[in-house]
């Protein structure tokens, strides 16, 4: 994706933001909700709640989700992940089911118009293809949580294909490999199944549940985004197939961070190739389909809803941009105290803003780099011993690490793409000073969350997305490795541009943030 498509001007990103502590409850009235009295009744034994349907966060969701409005929230957590989960799904299936009851009860009303010998009421209640709502999950884990509830929200008698579900999907309590003294994100998004290569259709009928429904005859897809987009495959091959997608209703991205981790470009693709004109028929009643459907205007009708623990340029980027739903769209946020609080060691730590174009931005922020905060860290020690540079895109650690050979540093790196032994051997050599300097991305610490000992200067190539990696990255410097050091033999700093607000806003807080991207001054420095 472009730097144009990932950066708009700060007032735009920031519109249209409702921060989550100001939201109004409404009433949780079960007939103001509308919700389906057989799946009331489930929820409320999901939920086990005596003195209301809903908690207060599921409350202002799930208003929201009822008047179809595109919903953007960035707010996720290990403590509300559970209760959002249960919200959407209990949506979802909400509408699954009275989309259903519509069409049967059409279905009795054609019957009996033509056993009585009568002209036939035109109903347009139904899409091209079955599947109605799609949602997106990063790993199997997620995908068993959410069925969980599925299964306990329908009330189904029978679960065809349970077992083969919940084998293909959970791992046994001896295949767990997880290091539980890890940190709480980290146990909730790794633990179980990771596989990420993924999908699965779930059919509803009355008394039942079905897994491993057939695309076409499915009501819910989930998958991850790489499962989808290899079955919907390359324009050109033969098995390139996306109708089942033409008539999806109700898009849930859950975790959207993480796929951010993974590859946001299969996110982009799937979202084109959502309610499209089918190639084939599938057995369409074309009689029965919305005109909306048949004018190509599906996506304007569509209901999208994104979960996230934070927001990304890119996230909203795709917000803005491709989520068309007329009935309107809304971002949930929240105002942040700032990481930076729990940064343990009482190390300077210094934020530089650099000053660009949109256009420069990556080349500038290279540019000073190495000409100005490489030789502001060598005054301190030419060789820069025990020096971490943190770096959260992959391109740019590509970057720095060829000019670094090209320069004759004395260095290692780790990238979410060294094989393990590599890893060992690097952080070795850090630690025991064979290599001063270890170039460390984003993502290789997502998906392993190792701690570099020895490290005793940082620098912040720049912010990590994920705000609580700042501190936890700055807490490497009292690590095991440096029991000796004084303070004062520790360093932290930072680069940063104003198209980096997202991210400094999670770390310093809200209440800096406009100061630290508008102010005269340059330099900024926490204790």
């Amino acid at each position: 994706m472009s730097n144009d498509n990932l950066n708009e001007s700060i007032n735009d990103q920031m519109q249209g933001i409702t921060y989550a502590n100001d939201s109004d409850n409404e009433e949780d009235d079960a007939d103001e909700l509308k919700i389906k009295e057989k799946l009331l009744c489930s929820w409320k034994k999901l939920n086990e709640r005596k003195d209301s349907i809903f908690t207060e966060l599921q409350t202002d969701l799930f208003n929201h989700f009822n008047k179809s409005l595109d919903v953007l929230f960035t707010n996720r957590s290990v403590e509300n992940s559970k209760e959002i989960r249960q919200i959407y799904a209990l949506h979802a299936l909400n509408h699954i089911f009275k989309t259903r009851n519509r069409v049967l009860k059409n279905n009795a009303k054609i019957t009996r118009a033509h056993s009585a010998g009568k002209d036939i009421e035109e109903f347009r209640d139904q899409g091209f293809t079955r599947p109605k709502v799609l949602i997106l999950l990063p790993f199997r884990n997620s995908a068993l949580n959410l069925a969980e509830i599925i299964i306990k929200l329908s009330g189904a008698e029978q679960q065809e294909n349970r077992k083969r579900f919940f084998d293909s999907y959970g791992i046994s309590p001896d295949e767990e490999t997880i290091d539980l003294s890890k940190p709480a994100d980290f146990l909730e998004t790794f633990k179980g199944n990771i596989d990420d290569m993924f999908r699965i259709g779930i059919k509803f009928t009355r008394k039942s549940i079905k897994f491993y429904a057939e695309f076409y005859n499915a009501d819910i897809i989930l998958a991850s985004p790489l499962g989808l987009r290899m079955i919907i495959g390359n324009e050109g091959e033969k098995k390139h197939d996306f109708d089942f997608l033409s008539s999806i209703e109700i898009l849930i991205m859950d975790q959207c961070e993480i796929f951010l981790m993974q590859n946001w470009d299969h996110i982009e693709y799937i979202i084109n190739h959502l309610n499209l004109i089918p190639k084939k028929s599938h057995n369409c009643d074309f009689s029965r389909v919305k005109n909306w459907y048949l004018d190509g205007k599906a996506k304007y009708y569509r209901q999208t809803i994104m979960i996230s623990s934070y927001l990304t340029p890119e996230i909203n980027s795709l917000f803005n941009k491709q989520m068309l739903n007329l009935a309107g769209k809304l971002k949930i946020k929240d105002k942040y105290e700032g990481t930076i609080v729990d940064v343990i060691p009482r190390v300077k730590q210094v934020f530089t803003r650099i000053e660009s174009s949109l256009i420069e931005a990556d080349d500038t922020r290279f540019k000073y780099f190495i000409e100005k905060s490489l030789p502001a860290l060598q005054k301190l020690n030419p060789k820069l011993p025990h020096t971490l540079i943190f770096i959260p895109s992959y391109f740019d650690f590509i970057r720095i690490r060829n000019y670094f050979e090209d320069n004759n540093y004395n260095f290692t790196s780790i990238c979410e793409y060294t094989p393990g032994p590599d890893v060992t051997r690097a952080r070795s050599h850090f630690l025991n000073g064979k290599r001063n300097i270890m170039l460390y991305t984003e993502r290789f610490y997502f998906f392993r969350r190792h701690q570099i000992r020895g490290t005793r200067h940082i620098l912040f190539y720049a912010l990590p997305d994920h705000s609580q990696f700042y501190p936890e990255i700055v807490n490497f410097l009292i690590s095991a490795g440096n029991e000796t050091d004084s303070e004062s033999n520790l360093s932290c700093n930072v680069i940063f541009s104003k198209f980096d607000q997202f991210r400094l806003e999670r770390i310093v807080g809200s209440e800096r943030v406009n100061r630290m991207i508008t102010s005269d001054k340059h330099m900024f420095l926490f204790t």
